[in-house]
């Protein structure tokens, strides 16, 4: 299935979770000289049009990053990451994918490598970011690419897993692909997004039932909840629609900073994004480091 097309959700409260997670750990790459690699296994297009047919269709970025936008007193933690939206939003009502994130905040001799599968969403993602030395694009599978593009060069850096989940064994692929990139890249740390849907806790449960038996030290886990979970029928679009309570952030060799970082800043979102204030979060070890 190749059904899923980010821009229905580009700016979600899943989105906010993860790039401003993201941002944080990029920005610990960058206080050393030397260059990162980043490595995405799900790129999507890269750029989103929030006045789009697509984004107006769902209308989720007016609960997500448009009203982050809107708040007030926000946690300094934020700034680098609300920075690139707000001027992307001021020239072209755009929002930024993790590929523009990466591309933002790295320099000059960082290497980025976005990967992806959908034919339509691979040509959009070359318009958008063709033309930049760093960039190497691959029109392939994510789970079995990352596996094959590490070890990278440079050997310090990141890789972020995020597929659409559209397909249930999904959950298992991504432990695989997680234990086969960390066997073979040992020094990389390895990012993984995932949904909270009432139709997957099982699935849930049982990825990270793996990834804390897996003997992986440092295995750090990180949710926000707006809603509680409940079972409703797919969307055309795709899982990560209107039934998404929550989602959630698994790092593993995560910089040592980000634990705490977390403790600011999942409390403020799970506050600022739900609407009633009443959103839950956790950040805990799966695996001590």
């Amino acid at each position: 299935m190749l059904s899923y097309r980010h821009a229905f959700h580009a700016g979600n409260h899943a989105d906010v979770l993860k790039h401003s997670i993201l941002s944080r750990i990029i920005l610990y790459l960058v206080q050393k000289e030397k260059p990162f690699s980043y490595i995405e296994t799900h790129a999507g297009a890269g750029l989103y049009h929030l006045d789009g047919e697509w984004a107006k269709k769902t209308g989720e970025a007016s609960s997500g990053i448009i009203k982050l936008l809107n708040t007030p007193a926000i946690p300094e933690l934020f700034n680098p990451y609300l920075e690139i939206c707000r001027s992307l939003f001021a020239d072209e009502h755009q929002y930024p994918g993790s590929p523009e994130i990466a591309r933002a905040l790295s320099r000059n001799d960082d290497q980025l490598t976005l990967i992806e599968l959908h034919s339509s969403e691979i040509e959009i993602l070359r318009e958008n970011f063709s033309g930049d030395p760093r960039i190497h694009l691959h029109n392939r599978d994510g789970f079995s690419g990352l596996t094959a593009l590490t070890p990278p060069n440079p050997r310090r850096g990141v890789a972020l897993i995020d597929p659409s989940y559209e397909m249930a064994n999904d959950y298992k692929k991504v432990v695989d692909t997680l234990l086969s990139v960390h066997t073979r890249w040992p020094a990389g740390m390895l990012v993984l997004w995932y949904p909270i849907l009432g139709r997957r806790i099982e699935e849930v449960f049982q990825l990270k039932k793996a990834l804390t038996e897996s003997g992986i030290p440092g295995i750090l886990n990180a949710e926000v909840l707006l809603n509680e979970p409940e079972s409703s029928p797919e969307t055309e679009e795709g899982t990560a629609g209107f039934g998404l309570a929550g989602s959630g952030m698994i790092i593993i060799q995560p910089p040592w900073t980000l634990f705490d970082e977390l403790k600011i800043m999942l409390p403020f979102l799970s506050e600022t994004l739900c609407n009633d204030g009443k959103g839950s979060w956790k950040t805990e070890w799966l695996t001590k480091a």
